[in-house]
């Protein structure tokens, strides 16, 4: 993608069959950057009137669709979901900026608010001690008031596909964001029924959405957030087991709670006590027995309260306060060190002056000593030359007296 630009015509709506012209933007500036990558999609990083932002590009082998109409109604399917997100309006929604229509594609580009990873990759990333319980709920109770606010569309629209690869935070303040609406449509309340298989992550789709015909309404999202506290608080894929499992010698059917005890498993007691009851009701079987979505932002919210309450901090910037004031303590430590190894330095320093000062006095003390045995040394010499001069005075005296 690098190389394309600002300066890059625009394919014509036309050409590109896209209709909604006003959702059009241009002056965009792609890049090779690559975010991520889905089963129909790859994200890239892009940047727009100078700000940096996500674009969503379709897969080209889509358009290899040879049925009848094919290629259209990928193209009308890409533009159902632009008209769709682009009229969402919500803190917990990511942004639709626009669609850009790229010189040498076929594809229109839908370009969107950037964050920082998706929940996935930041539970992959992170172990359980980094990301504690308190702001594992902040995260959550996010998420059911963006699911509040879709269900509450008239009529309720359906996110389709709720898994941690479609929840995206922002890392310093924990903001949290549903994204990718490709298979969220308007639910009809007065029939729930479809006639296509539905595609969505399995390990998060509910029974109801695996039926041919499948046969669902906004609960489904609410079976895929219960999955999505146990992602959440296990760092692990909720994948269920068999339908079935032999008790002795009967073979009995498990319930959605049941194929997903193993993560259960590894919950803490504190965690069992908290998200437990929540989880088992997402996962109830009927979608009728599950709560709504308004129920759970009750619920959530009375989590977060219990871990405030516990002495927990639950506001990201009180944690990221904390975080400041553990680093700035880290430095004061540092500087203490600091400041005792120049002190230890400075008594060093000290130390072999003092002793400088005691080898120069050694040094003046063997200089004058030196002078002393040279002043001897030339005495005795003056001597032993007089002694010498009066035994030749003698010596000659005799030889005379002898002639």
């Amino acid at each position: 993608m690098a190389g394309r630009g600002r300066d890059a015509p625009l394919y014509s709506i036309e050409h590109a069959s896209f209709q909604s012209s006003d959702l059009l933007i241009s002056d965009l500036v792609l890049t090779d950057t690559k975010l991520g990558k889905g089963a129909d999609a790859s994200v890239y990083l892009v940047e727009w009137n100078g700000t940096v932002c996500a674009a969503k590009r379709l897969h080209e082998v889509l358009l290899e669709d040879e049925s009848p109409g094919g290629t259209k109604k990928l193209v009308s399917n890409f533009e159902i979901e632009c008209v769709t997100w682009s009229k969402l309006r919500h803190p917990g929604i990511v942004q639709f900026l626009g669609v850009y229509l790229e010189r040498g594609s076929r594809l229109p580009v839908l370009v969107m608010e950037k964050m920082d990873t998706s929940l996935r990759q930041y539970l992959e990333s992170h172990s359980k001690d980094r990301f504690p319980l308190e702001l594992k709920a902040f995260v959550l109770h996010q998420i059911t008031q963006a699911l509040a606010y879709l269900h509450s569309q008239d009529p309720p629209l359906v996110h389709h596909d709720l898994s941690p690869n479609n929840v995206l935070l922002n890392v310093e303040t924990f903001g949290t964001k549903l994204t990718d609406f490709g298979m969220s449509r308007a639910i009809n309340p007065s029939s729930n029924i479809r006639k296509s298989s539905i595609k969505g992550t399995p390990a998060f789709m509910p029974p109801e959405a695996l039926q041919k015909p499948p046969h669902y309404n906004e609960k489904l999202d609410i079976f895929s957030f219960g999955n999505i506290i146990l992602s959440t608080i296990t760092h692990r894929w909720p994948e269920p087991c068999h339908l079935t499992q032999y008790k002795g010698n009967q073979l009995i059917a498990l319930d959605e709670f049941q194929r997903r005890e193993r993560c259960v498993e590894m919950f803490t007691a504190q965690e069992k006590q908290l998200f437990l009851p929540t989880v088992r009701r997402c996962l109830e079987n009927r979608p009728d027995k599950r709560p709504s979505s308004a129920v759970l932002v009750q619920e959530l919210r009375h989590i977060t309260s219990v871990l405030s309450h516990d002495g927990h901090v639950v506001r990201p910037f009180e944690h990221l306060r904390q975080q400041l004031s553990a680093k700035e303590e880290e430095c004061r430590q540092k500087d203490e060190m600091i400041k005792m190894n120049n002190e230890a330095l400075t008594e060093k320093d000290e130390a072999l002056s003092e002793k400088n000062e005691m080898l120069q006095e050694k040094d003046e003390m063997l200089r004058e000593k030196d002078e002393v045995v040279r002043d001897k040394d030339e005495a005795l010499r003056e001597v032993l030359r007089e002694k010498d001069e009066a035994l030749r005075e003698v010596l000659r005296e005799k030889d005379e007296v002898v002639r």
